[in-house]
């Protein structure tokens, strides 16, 4: 089953992840890895704080049990994984049919988790992550 979810675009990541990758000294490399993943999970705990408080004033019934569900993956990138994509899909978008399980009307838009990634995209734990991204690549002479 592939897995499906919401991002946050960072101009360059992906290039400074394979950047990181392209350290020549092997010491070096695993300290830049382990100092990224510290700080993508610091960044995504933050994630996980403002996506349960959503859930919890979101006015759909089973946002709360899913939230429940929210954990930081450990990554260079910060991760948040939610399970459950049946209950899921209702607790953030209201029914795809009939009858309505979920006690909210459809929203495509998204109850939850769409409006607080948004929020999140222009939070401090992402000017901290981008941080703590150009402290890590300035010390290993990339930048």
């Amino acid at each position: 089953m592939a897995s499906r979810g919401l991002s946050i675009e960072v101009d360059g990541l992906m290039e400074t992840i394979r950047a990181v990758n392209g350290l020549e000294r092997e010491l070096e490399r695993p300290a830049a890895n382990k100092e990224l993943r510290a700080a993508a999970r610091s960044c995504a705990a933050v994630l996980v704080v403002e996506l349960a408080r959503a859930a919890a004033s979101s006015g759909v019934p089973v946002a709360r049990k899913v939230a429940r569900s929210l954990r930081v993956k450990t990554d260079r990138l910060p991760v948040v994984a939610i399970a459950g994509p049946g209950i899921l899909w209702g607790s953030e978008h209201g029914p795809k049919s009939s009858p309505n399980r979920f006690a909210v009307g459809p929203n495509l838009a998204g109850y939850w988790i769409t409006p607080t990634v948004d929020r999140f995209a222009s939070s401090g734990a992402i000017v901290a992550y981008r941080r703590a991204v150009y402290e890590v690549l300035h010390r290993s002479g990339l930048i």
